[in-house]
């Protein structure tokens, strides 16, 4: 009884009241605690269920009562150990389920609504599609300090920072709008998107109007690929109608944070899983005591139909069978090395292939038991091909690993995840072939030291890589995956936001059919693991590797089976 009065006391004097059942089951689980560690259990419970009271917030009594309801959440989320956590903190999310970004160019707000469920989209979603587009580059430019107007003070100074990149520290700049072009004489900062009206005829458009490009003298003060439909900065002069380009590149970009604080929280919350920074702190402490045992081992073009790929991939799942927790493995298309007829005789050996996969996985019980697998389709693959987003691999071809490997999921193309605080897109695209073929003003960099390569030119040395980086660039500047014709590349008009990198995510980890490469952009790992195919090369990503004080830090490394 004096325990009964005690525990009571000492709820009240935190300010609370708890119900005699609540009470009750906290003596039971006090009484299995050590004595000289029970009082610390007490006040530990009692601190979780002040923070899960702020947390749900409201007023009124019924806020400071501790039901038996609360109390059991409370101490079953205490209870929980590092593999729970760890397996709560991975939310896999559909590009058809992607909640949709929008910006409000006349109030200047952003706002998060939900999908449309129709991927057959009206011309009117075509014309949003790329009005949004530009609407949140514009915002973002006009946030950077080359173009924040500066303001005259009383003592007749002037406040505003430098610029980042430009010529004279602290010269600004003034975005003119198309429309203002006509009868003014002089060079100008324009921002637009390249758009084709004309075979052969390219023009700057933005929200006002749209003005005839000459590219002739033309320089690019961006590393990237220019390409149709890609939104750039341009300084040039307006003569007869017609705007010469002196100078132009890629937009300005920010890094994930700024961007955020930009936003707001709750609009950048596509898992709909941090609903308060009070969520998100919980969530980055959990992030500091169990995330660096989060490990991703990603793959791309695994070509079921060779022998040599199913022995490789048997050697890598034996060389992480004994690991605690296993990694998450993402395997990326094309699952065969050409693509199958849409006959009977192609339908039975995808099957097979995915069968192959399966028995090779279930010779490791544990992993066809825990481990984790996640497939992202290729562009060769079974089901609707041609047009971005595209959804999962259909069931009927991978029933039978479903039924062996318990946690194989099935993912769109491209795919995001949530790994505790921390964004990763996962895309499979031919991404740098693309921009070679349709880049419209030849890469900065690239000159008399090029080479003919597969009737292309590169330039020598490392060619590859310096062309994995104009790519990533690119489409990390644009904030999209697929900044190029719709011709080259269709896109499901109602899906595009699924394909924006706006915030960019923490990594971006693309297969393409190129060499491995990682570069860090403005904060976002930027991966691609390889062909598998190729050299059976693949990445271990983790997204916590090592932490320093408050900070986190990733860690990427390239493998290789022999």
């Amino acid at each position: 009884m004096a325990e009964r009065k005690r525990i009571t006391r000492i709820f009240k004097m935190r300010g609370l009241s708890i119900q005699a059942p609540a009470l009750n089951s906290i003596l039971n689980v006090l009484k299995n605690e050590p004595p000289t560690s029970k009082d610390d259990t007490l006040f530990a419970i009692i601190d979780e269920i002040k923070e899960k009271m702020t947390t749900v917030g409201g007023g009124g009594m019924n806020q400071c009562v501790v039901t038996t309801d609360l109390l059991e959440d409370v101490v079953a989320d205490m209870s929980r150990g590092a593999k729970d956590v760890t397996e709560e903190a991975v939310q896999l999310l559909d590009a058809f389920k992607t909640p949709r970004l929008e910006y409000d160019s006349m109030r200047k707000v952003f706002s998060l609504v939900e999908a449309g469920k129709s991927v057959c989209g009206e011309a009117v979603d075509k014309v949003d599609m790329f009005s949004q587009r530009y609407s949140l580059i514009h915002q973002r430019i006009l946030r950077q300090d080359i173009f924040q107007p500066k303001l005259i003070t009383a003592r007749g100074g002037t406040t505003g920072s430098g610029t980042t990149g430009s010529g004279g520290g602290g010269t600004t700049h003034t975005l003119t709008p198309v429309e203002s072009l006509l009868g003014r004489s002089g060079r100008r900062f324009l921002l637009g998107m390249i758009v084709q009206v004309e075979e052969g005829k390219y023009y700057l458009e933005d929200h006002t109007s749209q003005v005839l490009l000459n590219f002739s003298q033309a320089s690019l003060l961006t590393d990237g690929f220019v390409t149709e439909n890609s939104v750039v900065l341009v300084e040039g002069e307006a003569i007869d109608g017609v705007l010469h380009v002196h100078h132009m590149g890629n937009p300005i970009v920010e890094n994930r944070s700024d961007s955020i604080k930009a936003i707001g929280l709750q609009n950048t919350d596509i898992f709909n899983s941090i609903g308060s920074l009070s969520e998100l702190e919980k969530l980055r402490d959990q992030e500091m005591k169990h995330g660096q045992d989060g490990m991703f081992v990603v793959l791309s073009d695994v070509h079921l139909d060779s022998p040599a790929v199913i022995e490789k991939i048997e050697l890598m799942l034996e060389g992480y069978s004994d690991f605690t927790p296993l990694p998450i493995f993402v395997f990326m298309g094309n699952f065969t090395s050409k693509p199958l007829s849409g006959a009977s005789d192609g339908t039975k050996a995808m099957i097979g292939y995915f069968e192959d996969l399966a028995a090779v996985i279930t010779k490791f019980p544990n992993i066809a038991a825990e481990g984790r697998f996640v497939f992202v389709p290729g562009p060769n693959d079974p089901g609707i091909t041609g047009v971005l987003p595209r959804g999962p691999i259909p069931n009927f071809f991978t029933s039978s690993l479903r039924s062996k490997v318990k946690h194989a999921v099935f993912a769109s193309n491209p795919c995001r995840m949530r790994f505790f605080s921390k964004e990763i897109v996962f895309f499979r695209d031919d991404l740098v072939g693309k921009m070679r073929r349709h880049c419209l003003l030849q890469p900065r960099e690239f000159g008399d030291d090029d080479v003919e390569e597969d009737g292309e030119r590169v330039r020598r040395g490392s060619s590859v890589h310096k062309l994995s980086q104009f790519a990533v660039k690119t489409v990390l500047d644009q904030g999209h995956l697929s900044p190029l014709p719709l011709s080259a590349s269709p896109i499901y008009w109602q899906h595009d936001h699924a394909l924006r990198l706006y915030p960019f995510p923490d990594a971006l980890i693309v297969g393409d059919r190129v060499d491995q490469y990682y570069e860090n952009y403005e904060e976002c790992d930027a991966i691609n693991p390889g062909p598998f195919s190729a050299g059976f090369n693949f990445v271990v990503y983790r997204p916590i590797g090592e932490i320093h004080k408050s900070e986190t830090k990733s860690d990427v490394e390239f493998s290789q089976i022999e």
